[in-house]
């Protein structure tokens, strides 16, 4: 499936101007006449995606694939129309002076900023009076998260509630407004099944007891109807961290799309049971340094700058499988591809 950018969809913000290596994930910075997408809408555009001014010529931040767009077939799709309503909520102001809180020109896995991402939530359980942390989600609705079901286990303890708008989960003087609420139903997908070492069809969707407030600080992000080839590169965050560093600080990651063949090369295919699907499942690689997606990260999402939204995440995948504690060039992380999903959770949540 391929989404495009309608003229009615572009972002509102402010007049822009960024450096070549500043542009977003999955965009580079060409000649506006090699952007069709900017060059056909721009008397629409109020967000001017400028970009290195000391070469010749009007230059413009442009996504990579746009140009392979076409006349859109899901703009009725009740993801994106829930996508358009979460685009006109009210816009952080981030240090670039952009009208959204996103920087994409860091290295390696770093902690995340305050309000970078208003859709992560932890989920806790809990055995008798200590909640534990369990895994990551996706918050997508005022009353749903997306997680991925194997954080369902026989082995944790039972999932109790959930927290938006959090940064560090052991002190409250960081740049977090935290909002704790209960688990009311918790819903894997029909089809979800595990081997010894392997889920498949690992997503899950958690009804909130009440719903969210939308501030700054906690607001969903998209679901994307793209399966992710388009794109070579993503963005992840979670509270996941390798063994020799442990910290409680939201953290955040490049990563790269490894060809199917090559993640099934070298992933061994014993400890995989039936192996990697490639329609159900998307694998990533760190983008910089050796440190991908961790323990702790399970549930979590992958994600691209929204082609439809330029301010908005969408999510392409969730966190499902790793080898070892955190994903690195060696050792694929492997996500479960959420376009295949859409329907069901549209019924889920909005029918």
């Amino acid at each position: 499936m391929k989404l495009i950018i309608s003229s009615l969809m572009l972002c509102v913000a402010a007049t822009t101007v960024v450096s070549a290596n500043e542009c977003g994930l999955n965009s580079v910075c060409v000649p506006i006449t090699d952007c069709p997408l900017i060059r056909d809408n721009f008397n629409l555009i109020k967000r001017k995606p400028y970009c290195n001014l000391d070469r010749p010529g009007a230059n413009v931040c442009c996504t990579k694939s746009s140009q392979n767009y076409t006349q859109p077939k899901y703009v009725d799709f009740r993801v994106v129309r829930e996508c358009r309503s979460y685009d006109s909520l009210p816009r952080l102001q981030n240090r670039l002076g952009e009208g959204c809180n996103y920087t994409s020109n860091f290295v390696g896995r770093v902690e995340a900023e305050g309000k970078e991402f208003p859709f992560m939530a932890l989920i806790y359980g809990k055995s008798g009076d200590v909640p534990s942390k369990i895994c990551t989600g996706t918050l997508i609705s005022k009353k749903f998260v997306l997680t991925a079901a194997h954080c369902k286990s026989v082995t944790n303890p039972p999932l109790t509630f959930v927290r938006l708008g959090e940064l560090d989960y052991v002190t409250n003087a960081d740049d977090a407004l935290v909002q704790d609420i209960e688990i009311k139903n918790i819903i894997p997908h029909p089809q979800y099944y595990r081997t010894p070492l392997t889920f498949y069809h690992d997503i899950a969707l958690i009804e909130l007891t009440k719903e969210a407030i939308f501030n700054d600080y906690v607001r969903p992000a998209c679901l994307s109807l793209e399966d992710g080839n388009d794109y070579q590169e993503f963005l992840a965050a979670g509270w996941g961290y390798p063994p020799s560093t442990p910290t409680t600080h939201l953290h955040k990651v490049k990563l790269d799309r490894l060809d199917d063949n090559v993640c099934f090369a070298k992933v061994v295919r014993d400890n995989l049971e039936e192996g990697i699907n490639n329609r159900t499942h998307i694998c990533t690689i760190p983008s910089t340094g050796n440190i991908g997606s961790c323990h702790g990260d399970n549930g979590g999402a992958l994600l691209i700058n929204s082609p439809e939204f330029p301010c908005q995440f969408s999510v392409v995948g969730v966190y499902s499988i790793r080898h070892e504690a955190c994903g690195n060039k060696d050792h694929p992380s492997v996500y479960a591809r959420i376009n295949l999903y859409i329907d069901w959770i549209q019924r889920i949540v909005w029918d």
